[in-house]
């Protein structure tokens, strides 16, 4: 039996394959998975391969799916596909190319749709705009519990919205359940063999941290946490002295649910462990979809609306607000105004090897530089750093320990700099000269560089500079 996953990042592969290889054992079936992500759809050997892959699936599920360099070939691949295809929050001419058992998006132009059902069906057609993921989870709420209880189309739109919250909440357990029931419901002969069982649903926001069993849904609950073990209290638990109160400061760090859901955190692990031995506590936070906000507002700021952490850094490396997907810098920008602390963006590698970034003297590939480095800087992220990613021939994140030595290092500095008077920091100007000729010193088309420079300095020494 074979399935094949195309998506442009790799946050569940390890817990897809983790669940295949249980239901290989637990039912006897010869099942594999056919990962496809963004670092092996680049040539013309591997499209090949997939679309001989396609031609014999017995499943094709797609997630995130986005670029034209995808869309468009994969567009013909998935029409001709003979199995089952579920293609969930991407391009919209990918979701339409979503067929299981009775349940299609593609819609003929004379067909009327007018029942119940096929109402329903229409909500679920795509729409374009950068929100339509958003939109689609949004609409998947509660109508699961109902529809799985209910015939024919119903059943398949029933697994249409499934799909959507094994995915989204994509731990091994979860991701065993979606492939069981996509072979029990539409894979030839496996009818009733393997139970139907409901998603497990996860906070939509919470703090992870790599010692913790499980995610913390708020603030009460990790701090009590953090005291127990500052206490060395617990099964198996050392006291550890800086665990309740760091002394330097707190760093608010903002990741993707389906990362920390799907394990794929060892790149995550040893950010934390390395901020946290030098005395900085590292605030690992998530949201769902693909929109930071939530988590700065739960765990970053407190009723004031001030914030409670010294400065803060996304370590997918995407936008803010949007994700790969798309950009809102002016809704990301009024946040960060709100928090008014330091803002990095922590690049892991998605798009390509770690090994390629390495041997490559232009570094980052250039779909790297445009969501990793131009559009995260609209939102004012500074300091684009890799320190994990992909390697070669795996689907799971490593880390890189002389890239994250150096970024913790970078990041408890920035911590430092603002807990500190402003009377005590040193900032340099840097004049414009080029040609480097006296002449050239402080100039610009039209504008008046030395009197900007004497307002700039008479306004910092207004807030507090010497």
């Amino acid at each position: 039996m074979r399935f094949v996953v195309l998506t442009i990042e790799t946050s569940n592969a390890l817990a897809l394959h983790e669940a295949a290889a249980q239901i290989r054992r637990d039912y006897s079936i010869d099942l594999s998975i056919g990962l496809y992500d963004a670092t092996s759809m680049r040539n013309d050997e591997t499209w090949q391969q997939l679309e001989h892959d396609v031609a014999g699936a017995d499943f094709v599920f797609g997630s995130m799916l986005f670029g034209e360099q995808y869309v468009r070939p994969l567009e013909r691949l998935l029409a001709q596909a003979a199995c089952p295809v579920c293609v969930v929050m991407s391009n919209p001419a990918l979701i339409r190319q979503t067929r299981i058992g009775k349940f299609k998006l593609q819609r003929r132009d004379d067909e009327h749709e007018s029942n119940l059902l096929s109402r329903w069906m229409q909500k679920f057609q795509p729409k374009p705009g950068s929100g339509e993921a958003h939109r689609q989870l949004a609409l998947i709420g509660g109508m699961s519990k109902m529809l799985k209880y209910l015939p024919g189309r119903f059943r398949d739109l029933h697994s249409y919205i499934a799909i959507h919250q094994f995915w989204t909440n994509g731990s091994p357990e979860n991701m065993r359940r979606m492939l069981a029931m996509l072979i029990e419901r539409y894979t030839p002969g496996h009818k009733g063999r393997m139970a139907s069982q409901d998603p497990l649903l996860y906070p939509d926001t919470a703090i992870y941290h790599p010692d913790a069993p499980e995610p913390f849904p708020d603030l009460e609950s990790y701090a009590k946490w953090r005291s127990a073990r500052s206490k060395g209290r617990g099964r198996g638990k050392a006291r550890d002295q800086n665990a309740a109160h760091f002394p330097h400061g707190i760093v608010g760090l903002l990741s993707m649910r389906n990362v920390i859901l799907g394990g794929n955190t060892a790149h995550l692990n040893a950010l934390v462990r390395a901020i946290e031995a030098r005395g900085v506590e590292a605030r690992l936070a998530y949201s769902a979809g693909l929109d930071g906000r939530p988590a700065i507002e739960k765990f970053f700021l407190d009723a004031d609306q001030r914030a409670t952490v010294d400065v803060m850094a996304m370590t997918a490396g995407f936008a803010l607000v949007g994700g790969p997907a798309a950009s809102h810098p002016d809704q990301a920008r009024a946040i960060l105004e709100r928090t008014d602390v330091g803002y990095l963006d922590l690049v892991p590698l998605v798009f390509q090897r770690i090994e390629e970034w390495q041997r490559d003297d232009r570094g980052l590939a250039p779909i790297h530089l445009a969501m990793n480095v131009a559009i995260p800087e609209l939102d004012s992220a500074v300091e684009p750093t890799v320190y994990g990613g992909l390697a070669q021939g795996g689907n799971a994140y490593v880390d890189l320990p002389a890239q994250i030595e150096m970024l913790a290092s970078r990041i408890v500095r920035r911590v430092g700099l603002h807990r500190k008077a402003n009377a005590e920091k040193k900032i340099a100007l840097v004049l414009f000269s080029l040609p480097p000729t006296l002449g050239n010193v402080g100039t610009a088309a039209y504008l008046d560089v030395f009197a900007s420079v004497h307002r700039l300095m008479h306004a910092l020494h207004a807030a507090g500079y010497a």
